[in-house]
């Protein structure tokens, strides 16, 4: 099998920073996701697979949150939202990036944990309270303390900063952009 190059010269502006947003949204979930499972793994009130089954919980109600063992549809199915979700985060990043242009390689990495940090707060103030009672699951110490979802969504917003300042430096996106 070889690998297929792709050549981004035919692609519009709006096209690539969607395509560099998605992959930058996809590493950061991935690693938003490694803080989370990490912090299961380690902890002995806790599963490794807390965190990816808790979305699926809040989407489709407490009783799909539980032991891992019962519940491997849920860990599928919170695994692949979170990424969706990480996907479009990305590429709401990529856009800010594209429209504010920073200069250097330190301001979108640094931009981009200030964005994970305020997708945080928009997602545990705004979007979670939205469905009262499996909000609990990550509003409380039920899946992982605050400090690990701040953390995690630090290190996400950091990673797609990252991407982005190394695919500008390739010249895919932003002011180097073929």
């Amino acid at each position: 099998m070889s690998a297929r190059h792709v050549d981004f010269a035919g692609w519009s502006a709006a096209k690539r920073v969607v395509a560099i947003g998605a992959a930058g949204g996809a590493i950061g979930g991935m690693m938003l996701a490694m803080v989370e499972m990490l912090y299961g793994w380690l902890s002995d009130a806790h599963t490794f697979w807390d965190a990816p089954m808790a979305i699926w919980a809040w989407v489709g109600g407490i009783e799909h949150f539980g032991s891992p063992g019962n519940h491997v549809g849920p860990i599928v199915l919170g695994l692949g939202g979170h990424m969706v979700n990480s996907m479009m985060i990305g590429v709401g990043f990529a856009v800010l990036m594209a429209v504010l242009r920073p200069r250097g390689d330190i301001a979108p990495i640094m931009a981009g944990v200030v964005y994970g940090l305020g997708v945080w707060v928009v997602m545990r103030y705004v979007i979670l309270p939205l469905n009262s009672g499996e909000d609990d699951l990550f509003t409380t110490s039920l899946v992982s303390p605050q400090w690990v979802w701040w953390l995690g969504h630090a290190v996400l917003g950091m990673a797609a900063g990252v991407f982005y300042t190394v695919a500008r430096r390739a010249g895919l996106v932003g002011q180097d952009a073929r």
